[in-house]
């Protein structure tokens, strides 16, 4: 039983990821050191992300990437995080991810979301009305797809078509979304559902909906978080976490203006900048930005955050809590010494949580 009297699932695994490489103020060339020294710290994942047409070189090519980082590391799971799915050819999309799983010797999770930029949608001359339900055609595609064997999918326009190679293994699909349907989706479809803002009342309500269609005792099924953490200690770089999160943050307030990206779940702000001027918190919609941070602190208050993560998911089998701590800064070397500094001084107090659970 957890301190709540929830029952704890005796087959529960916790893990712990780094997030979010976006490509953003950098060398691409960077991505695979990064991924490597999260490899070494002791991290479980390690997270791209996809947009396009943004100024600052946001990536627009996460397999492309993982791609390269599946020879840079050798035990850490790789994850997009998230793909867009609307914006591919779903073939592309299922030969892509086989060749990234085969490259990784079997560690590609494939993260799909349905992304809110109406530019991107122009850009590729796709529609977004109907995107739902072809992302949900788009799972049962993938599976017959990864069987190596001949298929057709109609509603996607596919005849009599083969996916070659074949994925090293099941790679698992998980959907992000924060609306009712897209959670109902994840829950129903997927073998997980992520959300990129890992407030409290974010995962009380996906909680809510998820379990309505799915068995929190479920191995199949992963719960999994981003919590944006800044650690307040040398080998944190915190200042500079929080300058370059602050730019990235009103990139994505620029092409969120006027969609309900979070349905409703966040608070909307008013604007002005807060006390920094145009610095760390300049022209956000919530003032400073610690407001978009999750958890902040000394080491010691990292750690409290992340567990009061894990334990508000403790009724789920499979908790995936991945940490944003990268950030469009251009010094990899902060970037690195951060890593080091959560794997040495934060991660192995977190060992209670990513441990198999034992039921008492």
């Amino acid at each position: 039983m957890d301190r709540h009297g929830c029952a704890v699932p005796a087959t529960a695994r916790h893990e712990v990821g780094v997030a979010l490489y976006t490509g953003q103020a950098g060398d691409l060339r960077d991505a695979p050191a990064l991924a490597a020294a999260a490899e070494e710290a002791g991290f479980d994942s390690f997270w791209v992300s996809e947009h396009h047409g943004i100024p600052d070189g946001c990536l627009p090519a996460p397999l492309v990437l993982l791609a390269a980082l599946a020879g840079a590391t050798s035990r850490i799971r790789l994850g997009t995080g998230l793909l867009l799915a609307p914006l591919h050819h779903p073939l592309r999309i299922a030969e892509d991810a086989a060749v990234v799983d085969r490259l990784s010797g079997g560690r590609l999770v494939l993260g799909l979301g349905l992304g809110y930029a109406e530019h991107e949608y122009r850009a590729f001359g796709v529609p977004a009305a109907g995107r739902g339900d072809r992302l949900e055609s788009l799972l049962g595609m993938l599976r017959q797809a990864w069987t190596g064997e001949p298929f057709s999918a109609p509603g996607l326009g596919l005849h009599d078509v083969r996916v070659t190679p074949t994925p090293a293994g099941r790679i698992p699909v998980w959907l992000g979304g924060y609306a009712p349907r897209a959670v109902d989706r994840a829950g129903r479809l997927a073998d997980g559902h992520l959300v990129g803002r890992g407030e409290p009342g974010v995962i009380d309500d996906a909680t809510t909906h998820l379990g309505a269609v799915r068995d929190p005792a479920d191995p199949g099924f992963t719960r999994a978080v981003i919590v944006t953490v800044v650690l307040d200690e040398p080998g944190g770089g915190a200042a500079s976490a929080r300058s370059a999160f602050a730019a990235q943050q009103r990139m994505y307030e620029s092409i969120q203006d006027g969609r309900n990206v979070y349905s409703g779940l966040t608070g909307t702000g008013t604007g002005g900048g807060g006390e920094d001027g145009d610095g760390a918190g300049g022209g956000l919609l919530l003032g400073s930005v610690d407001e978009y941070v999750q958890v902040a602190g000394s080491a010691d208050e990292v750690v409290r955050g992340i567990d009061a993560v894990f334990e508000r998911l403790s009724g789920w089998a499979r908790v995936h809590v991945i940490l944003r701590v990268l950030f469009p800064e251009p010094d990899p070397a902060v970037q690195l010494a951060r890593i080091r500094t959560l794997g040495r001084d934060v991660l192995p107090r977190l060992a209670h949580r990513r441990a198999p659970v034992t039921p008492r």
